[in-house]
This record gives structure tokens, sequence and C-alpha cells, in this order.
């Protein structure tokens, strides 16, 4: 492939493509056909019947044709100076009088690879007939809101695709929305987030969107918002009003009724007036892109003359310029000929024009349109159009197969495929090996479904096939990475949807509970979790009014039921949540299932935790070793880990935290048997990285931590991320001093929350905030919501982070509770409060935390309790003082520097000494 260039002109080969200064340049096929061969032999003179060779190889007839297409390109070449760059010789042909010089690409190397990033589908056609509203619309750059309004099958995704490549070097990344696959508004916001790579839990996912688009430059197209208008008009423009730097191109039937929008009117192509002449008929937009489509179906041989140029200016007449039936028109002249082509549309306009009155026209003639392409179908053509509009968007060949096997055998499916794909009715989707139908090709085919009486069959053949696809992802899980996985499974989304919608509709709730059950990951990888729960709330009040026969699907519902809550909705869900996971481990130990038990039980640990039970948790952890035996250990050992560190017993929690992470360390991901999805590598090396903070190991904590902040921002999981970073780095980074790390992690940890809606996180970055910033109006409902909270390891990190500013109340919650972690550092605030104001009680508190620290071996509480005793010291009691920070510090001499700079210690002179 090669780009040539003159003059100021470029002639790009590969896309049959020609501009000035970089406008595009109209001009036919044919007269672009002879410019290459002008091109590719510049300053020489070619010969008419050279040319004629190269354009129309075999014909003998011609030569009128040529000079009509020479004229063509004359005028289209006639911009500025370039008035005689084709210039005829007499009796000898024709010449390009401009210096050429030819860009050829690597042949190894393919076709570049497309600087943006984003997943803007490639072109799949050359444009016709649009050089000029293009060039209007490019004033883009200048509007944050364009949207291109047109009728059904007029074009608007082919010129919206071709002006996002033309400006996608302006921008980081161009995204592609085609909103004709969503079935619901709401399905809006959560598709874009996950195509934004966001993962959003919560109802609204606006929030999130904007806060990760509030400082990037990118365009995003929304294509097809007719059917879902309004909430469009809503999500784009709360996108553009908070996000200065985000361009949105749309597509729709009618304008999206927005502050600042631009709307350009895209028309039907040009068509030949009645009785114009053939060479002025060939310059029409609509017989270029008639012509053009015509000859990508079979090689016509030679040029057309006036009569055959007069029955196709008629053909793109009838059709009104629209530019879908005349791609549509095209491909059936290779069967019928131009004139029964021509006659073939008689009858189907005249029953347009005589149809429903109520029907807007551009609806009118596209039905016509379609109903005339669907009459030239083969039996089994149509009955494979038919059973393939049960797909939302695009499938395999192989689902084909299945959802077509109810009439047609493999061979017969693939031939009616073969034959959809040659009448433009069946396309390859933009990854290039799956199939897809348009999709008002797909509307007009679920319409002939639903009369043929087979709708039912072949809706619960895609939903049969889709829930081996889910389980057939759940296997993979563990095989491939997240990545890959996304790449093979995520578009299934659509697909899920649509299979559910039949199950609710027939009333098949078994199959309907079957796809629920196995689709769990793919609803948490894409940030859908609400969906979900939408569903399985229904799914579980239906368990509970009445038994099931499917008692492991049940169990496997009720786990993700309690999961969903404990994420998305905080303390508020935690009740129900716990009911359900006890439910499911119920219906487990009934079918001896150990996986699901253990992930129930691991549900229930990990809500005890949370609430601060921590002597419970590991009662119900060391149950299940009992229930299940070894197959539990490494779950356990995690379990073990997390509350044996919140109770103080800091050699138990890391030594488990280690066999939990040699067992199971690979997976960053979350694991199966976590019902509160938390990875299990991403858990054991938070609490070594805390257990080794207080236990005065600085620098085995801070290698963990580096591991631990590595992993979780590298695998993108929110809820392991979140639980990394607010339990294992801010902590510590804040509590070493280390300013920058500690509030890089906390910003991360507030952006994710942010666009997750994962509301127990979002809790804890207010909790920090508070900890942090000086007395502020908002202190008053974080320590409101603090005290609704109670005991737990929130309530416990952020008072040992304010330190005491937390106040006498929140510590005395905190003291209540199971804390043996940070007993001893509760103690030391608590006495300096009472010593601050004078009370009594200050010292005895100060001396009870450094013994407890130093039965618990935590060096850090230890240290910092002996230099409040010596910051406080009296005469008589200041030598002891000193002399017990000595051997605090001697306890850890490798780590001394660290423990005296970042530790945060007040001055070790004492106010009474």
């Amino acid at each position: 492939m090669s780009t040539m260039r003159f003059l100021d002109f470029e002639l790009d080969i590969s896309r049959r493509f020609l501009t000035h200064r970089g406008e595009p340049v109209k001009v036919g096929s044919r007269a672009l056909d002879i410019l290459a061969v002008l091109a590719s032999r510049s300053g020489e003179v070619i010969s008419a019947n050279e040319i004629l060779q190269a354009v129309w190889p075999g014909s003998a007839s011609a030569e009128n044709s040529l000079r009509v297409h020479l004229v063509a390109l004359r005028k289209a070449l006639s911009i500025g100076d370039a008035d005689s760059l084709v210039q005829s010789v007499a009796g000898r042909g024709y010449i390009l009088s401009a210096t050429v010089k030819t860009d050829v690409s690597n042949p190894e190397t393919g076709q570049p690879v497309p600087r943006g990033k984003g997943n803007l589908p490639g072109r799949n056609t050359s444009v016709i007939g649009r050089e000029n509203f293009i060039r209007r619309c490019l004033d883009l750059r200048q509007s944050r809101v364009m949207t291109i309004v047109g009728t059904g099958g007029i074009g608007k995704t082919t010129v919206a695709l071709e002006l996002a490549h033309l400006l996608s070097d302006e921008y980081e990344a161009v995204y592609f929305l085609d909103l004709a696959a969503l079935s619901s508004p709401a399905s809006i916001g959560p598709t874009l987030a996950s195509l934004l790579g966001l993962s959003v839990y919560g109802d609204d996912p606006l929030p999130g969107i904007t806060a990760a688009l509030s400082d990037r430059r990118i365009m995003i197209v929304f294509d097809n918002c007719e059917h879902v208008i309004t909430d469009t008009a809503q999500i784009v423009e709360s996108i553009t009003r908070t996000c200065p730097n985000v361009t949105v191109l749309a597509t729709s039937r009618e304008p999206l009724s927005i502050h600042a929008e631009t709307i350009r009117r895209l028309g039907s192509l040009d068509v030949p007036e009645e009785g114009e002449v053939s060479a002025d008929a060939l310059q029409r937009s609509a017989v270029a892109l008639f012509m053009d489509r015509m000859e990508h179906s079979f090689e016509i041989g030679a040029p057309l003359d006036s009569e055959q140029t007069a029955i196709v200016a008629a053909i793109v007449r009838r059709l009104e310029g629209i530019p879908l039936a005349i791609e549509f028109a095209a491909t059936r002249v290779v069967d019928l000929g131009l004139k029964e082509l021509l006659a073939s549309l008689d009858r189907p306009l005249t029953v347009l024009r005589r149809g429903r009155r109520t029907a807007p026209r551009r609806q009118q003639t596209l039905q016509a349109t379609l109903d005339w392409s669907y009459g030239f179908l083969t039996d089994n053509e149509k009955f494979a159009l038919q059973a393939l509009s049960v797909f939302a968007y695009s499938f395999s060949r192989e689902g084909a197969y299945v959802v077509c096997g109810l009439s047609l055998g493999k061979e017969e499916t693939e031939d009616a495929i073969w034959g959809l794909q040659s009448k433009s009715l069946l396309a390859r989707s933009e990854s290039g090996t799956a199939l897809r139908l348009l999709e008002t090709t797909r509307e007009y085919a679920t319409i002939k479904l639903a009369a043929s009486g087979q709708q039912a069959e072949a809706r619960l053949a895609h939903a049969s096939l889709l829930l081996v696809r889910m389980r057939q992802a759940e296997l993979l899980w563990d095989k491939l990475s997240t990545s890959q996985w996304m790449n093979g499974y995520g578009i299934l989304i659509h697909d899920l949807r649509l299979a559910l919608a039949f199950c609710e509709e027939t009333g098949n709730f078994h199959l309907l509970h079957q796809l629920l059950a196995a689709s769990g990951l793919l609803w948490t990888q894409l940030g859908l979790m609400n969906e979900q729960f939408r569903h399985i709330e229904r799914a579980v009040k239906a368990f509970d009014d009445a038994p099931t026969t499917d008692t492991l699907v049940e169990s496997q519902l009720r786990s993700a039921y309690g999961s969903i809550a404990y994420n998305v909705h905080s303390v508020a869900g935690d009740i129900e949540a716990r009911r359900q996971f006890e439910l499911a481990a119920m219906l487990a130990r009934s079918l001896d299932d150990g996986t699901k038990l253990l992930r129930a039980g691991s549900g229930i640990c990990a809500l005890l935790t949370t609430q601060g039970s921590y002597h419970e948790a590991n009662d119900v952890a060391l149950g299940l070793v009992r229930d299940l035996g070894p197959i539990a250990e490494p779950a356990v050992d995690r379990i073990l880990a997390h509350n044996n560190h919140y109770l103080g017993r800091h050699d138990d929690a890391y030594a488990h935290a280690r066999r939990a992470l040699d067992a199971n360390g690979l997976a960053v991901r979350g694991t199966l048997t976590s019902g509160a999805s938390f990875g299990q590598k991403t858990l054991s090396l938070m609490v070594m990285a805390k257990t080794a903070y207080l236990r005065g190991q600085i620098d085995k904590s801070l290698e963990h931590l580096d591991e631990l902040t590595s992993d979780v921002l590298a695998v993108k999981h929110p809820i392991s991320t979140c639980l990394g970073l607010a339990v294992g780095a801010c902590p510590i980074y804040f509590g070493l001093g280390r300013q920058d790390q500690a509030h890089r992690f906390l910003d991360i940890l507030r952006d994710i929350s942010t666009r997750n809606s994962l509301v127990r996180w979002q809790e804890w970055v207010d909790g920090f905030d508070f900890a942090l910033r000086a007395a502020h109006p908002d202190d008053e409902g974080v320590i409101s919501s603090l005290r609704r909270g109670g005991n737990g390891p929130r309530l416990e990190n952020i008072v040992t982070v304010a330190g005491k500013k937390a106040g006498i109340d929140l510590i005395e919650l905190a003291l209540a509770g199971e804390a043996g972690w940070c007993q001893a550092e509760l103690l030391r605030l608590k006495g300096e409060i009472l010593l601050d104001h004078g009370e009594t009680g200050g010292r005895d508190l100060l001396l009870e935390g450094y013994e407890i620290a130093k039965l618990q071996s935590a060096l850090t509480w230890q240290l910092k309790c002996a230099t409040s005793l010596a910051k406080h010291a009296t005469f008589k009691t200041l030598s002891a003082d000193r002399e017990r920070i000595d051997r605090t510090l001697a306890l850890f001499p490798a780590h001394l520097a660290e423990a005296e700079t970042h530790l945060r210690l007040p001055s070790m002179v004492g106010r009474h000494a």
C-alpha cells in the first residue's frame, strides 16, 4: 500500500481517498483509479488504451466513459493553481504534469499501529458523498458536544466514525459506545464506566465517571441515542459540565437538546434529477455510492453505458438517496441485473407509500428496503437471519450453529451465514472474528422471528448457550489474565440481560437462577454489582417464599447476595448480609459442598471482623476447619491472620498470613473462597506489613507494603485495592510520618471508592480526612458515623491516625471493644489527654500501655508510650523515663534511625522536668 503526494494533494491508495491540504476532495471511484494510474507514472504520457486496460481490463468499448471520467477528474483537481494538472497530448494520450512522491508502508508490519487509545472501530467502507458534511463538522474542535441527526439508515454512524478518526490525533483516546446494544437506559452509565475501565458498584456511576475523566482530553462517541435519548442527554450534559477537556460526538434521530449542543443534520445523498444526462448523473453522490458498492460486490468488467447509468439514477431516486437502502440494492445487481432490480422496486415502494400513515416516512422507507431485501433470501437464510436476531451484539460461528440448529445443520447454517454476508445483512464485528447484525436489521429480524412461531425455542437455545459460556468463563478465571478474560467474556453482558429477561417473561426460573449463579464473576468484573443485586434480590425473595429444588444454586445466590450487601451497602446491609451467608452455609452443609460452605463461612467472618467481633470470627473460622479439614486451611489461615492481628496476637497473625500467602499467594484477584471478595494475597500482605510495623521491623514492613501496593495498583481490583490501602498503606505511612506517600495512597483510595461507589471504603476516607485536618464543620458528621459504626477496624485505625484529636469519647469507645492490636496506643492517647488537662491517672495509663505493648512485642507502641512518659516526666521520674526510652530503642538497633525519625516521637524532655 502507498500514499502519493503532488502539489498540495495526497492520494491514499489503500483508503481510496484524495485530499487537498488535508481536506477531502470529492471524486468518483473510476476517476480515482485513473488518477492512480497517471500518478504512478507522473511526467510520462500514458495512452488511452493503457488507462483503459488498467481501469477497465478486457473492455474494448470504454473510451467514451474514459473521457467522461477524465472531465470529472479535471474538475476535482481544479483547485488553486492546479487547473492543468491532467493534460491531453494529441494522438498519444494523457499526462499528470506534477512531481509525485510516493510513501510505501513496510509490508512486514502491515497496517500501522493506531496512535490513539480507546476502542474506536476501524473504517469498514469508504465514505462517499459526505465530504462537505464532514468539512462542516470539523468545527467539532470548537464544540464540546456535536450531534449528527438523521433518519435511520442515513449513514450517521459511518460519518461519525470518519470524523472520529480524522480528529483522533487531537485526543488521548477515543471511546465508541453503541447504545443500540443496550435495552435499558439504566445500563448506559455502567456500560460507559466499564468501557472506560472503571468498576462501578453503586447505583449512580456518574460521580466515578466524571472523577475519572476530569483531567483527561478524550472524545466519546455515543452512537444510536434515539431510544434512550433522555438518559443519554443527562449523562452527556453532566460529563461536559464537569469535565472541561472531554468532547462528545453523538448520533441520533433527534437532538439531545442540551446546553451548548451543536446539531448537524445529515440528509440523503445527492440523487440525479429526472432526465439528467449520464455524465452529470455519475457525479451525484448516491450514484457514486451505488457504483462503488456494486463494484465491490462483483467485477463489472466494462463501464456502464448511458442507458445503464440512467437505470442506476432511477434506482437511487426510488430509494430516496438513503445509503443503507442503496447498499442493499447494489448487492442485488449480480443476481438480478439492473433492469430487473429496478422493476423489483416497484411493488415494495408501492406498498411503502400505502403503508401506515402514522409511521415516519424514514421508517417506512427503511422497512420497505428491508422487506424487499428479505424477499430475495432463501428459506435457510431467512431462518438464520431470524434466529441470529436473538444475539444482543456479536456472536461466534459456534453460537450461530447452536441457535440455528433448531432447523438447520452445521453446513446449512454456514451456507446461510455466507449468503447473509454477501447480501450485506450480516457483517463482521470490530474484532474481525465475530459476526453481528446491524441493529436495524436485527430489529427487523426479531419481528420476523416473533411472527414465525419459533421465537421461544430460539431464545431458549440462546439462553442455554449463554449458560454454557458463563460456566466456561468461570472455569477459565484462574487460567487467564484479567484483560484476556474480559476480552473473551466481557461483551456477553448484553446477551446475559436478554437471556434473563426471556427467563423472567416465560417463567423459566430454574434457568434464570442458574444464569445468575454462573455469572457472578462477569457482573463483578464489569462493576455492575448493583444491577446483579436487583436480580439476586428477587431470586432470594422467591427462595424465601417457596422451597427450591436446586439447593446448590440457592446457596450460590445467597452467598452472592451477602457479598454484594457487604461491599456496596456497608453497615446498613450487614444484618441481611449475615442472614444470607448463614442460610447459604446451611444449604452448603446439606449438600456436603465444602467450597460453597467455605465461601459462606468466610463471608460471615468478614462481617464479624468489620463489627470488631474478632474472637467470634476466629471461632467461626476454626469451626470451618473442624467441618472441612485441610481443604479449608488456606482460607482459614487468611481469616485467622486478619483477626489475630486485630486481637494483638502479632506473632500468630504473621505466621497465619505467611501460610495463607504461601498456599495461594499468586492469585491477586478475589478468590472464590472469599465471601467478601478480598484477594488472598492482598489480605495476607496487608497483615504482614501491619504486623511488622507494630513489631518495629520497619524495613520488613516497608518491603511488604511495596509489594502490596504494587500488586493492587497493577491488578485494579477495587475491593482488594481499598482494603490494602485503607487498612495497610495509609495507617502505616501516616504512622511513620511519610506524609507524601500516605497522602498519595489516600487520594487513590478516595478516587477508587468514589468512582466505584463503595460506601464502606468511602467512610474510611472520610475518617482519614477527619483525622488529618484541622477543625472542620464536617467533623461532627464523621464522628457521628464512627459512633454509629461502633467497634471495629475503621474506628481503631482512624483513632490511631488522629491521635488526641479523636477525643476522649472515641478513644474510650475503641477501648471498650476487642482492639488488642492498638490497646497500648489507645491507653497512651487517653493518658496524654488526662495529663494535658491536669487530671489524675494519666501517667498510670501510659505505664499500662507500655506494659501491654511490651507483652505483645509491639515495639512501635512501646516506644511511643516510653516517649510520652518522658514527655510528662517529673524530677522524680525523669532518669527512669529516659532509661526506659534507651532500653526500648536498643531492642531494634537496626532500625534506630527510622524509629527516631519517623515514629512522630514527642520531645523527650518533660514539661515538669
